[in-house]
């Protein structure tokens, strides 16, 4: 097993239990060895490569801080969709899985079948430039089908003998809707993500032809006889609720419709990401809203209130996060509002929290309050 980056790094690494999964898959992961830089599992717990990863996500998205940036980033879509109510028209959509998702499966990375995941939470997305090139496909292709939805070549041009449709005629809408060589568009597609951190799946592919498609010059003709060689890979657990939001200037409000439409087309119809050919990225809609921008739950609470938003063991995290390790005093203050927390899993949090602010050492000086001791006792479980 290889890791390409130096000791001290690799030390911090193989002990993280917190902060941004993006980051170790795309930069920490263990290697095979230095020459052909494949990806491997940990031999120690004879996990395979998918399942460490599995296995590492599912560890650091326990991370508490990534719910409530995760939550921010929510408010602030929200808040910018309504920063711009006067100029344009929102468009809302919450929408469930009712399949399998992954999308940057192209991305390169030692296992070749890759992931995309947020440069700052570490978990899945969808970038806005897909979503605007999925929603005008699934657009380009209602323009085959007149309203009863019979097939037409009304859009339909000739040359060189072939057939096309024009993408440049403004009867079509598409340069309003996503812009021309010399027009702009005029919707703006945000990035979506989930509603809450979300789980992952590991999924299989069953290649069978692999010899015939190697590089190999006496290649194997494709038949039955040969061996599939399963690929396992990650993927967005079915049932993940993701919210996409997306703008239209209300200089061209009759094509409002159109976007709804073609949005929904594109999510449960088309697909969205990788693989939809096979029916993968294929959602339900749970809300369509037009003109409302924020999201359900929070009934477009701004970004200014969110602090409000966090549960009492996320405010003693907080704060305890802004004292320094030797003032015993302010976390003296901090353990005596321990009971006022509600489950024990809380507590044994906080415990943690506060034995690795200040050591081991100095954590058992409070061993003359009787909770003190039962907190010691769950926070070395």
């Amino acid at each position: 097993m290889y890791y390409p980056y130096y000791g001290e790094l690799r030390d911090a690494i193989q002990n993280i239990n917190q902060g941004n999964y993006g980051l170790w898959y795309n930069k920490f992961i263990p290697l095979n060895n230095y020459e052909k830089c494949e990806a491997c599992g940990m031999n120690k717990k004879k996990e395979t490569t998918v399942e460490l990863y599995f296995s590492k996500y599912n560890e650091l998205k326990k991370n508490r801080e990534i719910e409530k940036i995760l939550k921010n980033k929510h408010l602030d879509q929200s808040t910018f969709c309504e920063a711009f109510s006067k100029k344009y028209n929102s468009i809302f959509l919450s929408a469930q899985l009712s399949s399998l998702f992954i999308t940057g499966i192209g991305e390169t990375h030692p296992h070749e079948v890759s992931m995309v995941f947020d440069h700052n939470m570490g978990i899945p997305y969808i970038p806005a430039t897909g979503i605007k090139g999925i929603v005008r496909f699934a657009h380009t292709l209602g323009l085959l089908y007149d309203e009863n939805g019979s097939f037409t070549d009304r859009f339909f041009e000739k040359k060189e003998g072939k057939e096309f449709i024009n993408e440049e005629n403004e009867e079509t809408f598409i340069p309003h809707l996503f812009g021309a060589q010399e027009k702009r568009g005029s919707v703006i597609f945000l990035d979506a993500y989930p509603e809450i951190v979300p789980d992952l799946h590991i999924d299989i592919m069953n290649p069978h032809y692999g010899d015939y498609y190697s590089d190999d010059k006496n290649k194997t003709p494709p038949a039955d006889y040969l061996n599939p060689v399963p690929i396992k890979f990650l993927t967005v657990a079915k049932g993940t609720v993701f919210l996409f939001r997306a703008l239209v200037d209300k200089k061209h409000s009759e094509i409002v419709k159109k976007v709804k439409n073609a949005f929904e087309k594109a999510l449960t119809a088309e697909g969205v990401g990788a693989k939809t050919a096979v029916g993968y990225g294929l959602f339900d809609i749970l809300t369509d809203s037009e003109g409302v921008s924020g999201l359900p739950e929070t009934k477009q609470q701004p970004v200014a209130v969110a602090q409000d938003i966090k549960t009492p063991l996320e405010k003693l995290i907080d704060e305890l996060g802004l004292i320094k390790a030797n003032d015993m005093g302010r976390i003296g203050t901090i353990i005596q509002k321990i009971d006022t927390l509600e489950t024990d899993a809380e507590k044994k949090e906080i415990a943690k929290a506060i034995r690795d602010k200040i050591g081991a050492k100095a954590f058992k000086k409070h061993k003359q309050k009787e909770y003190m001791l039962e907190l010691i006792a769950k926070a070395k479980q």
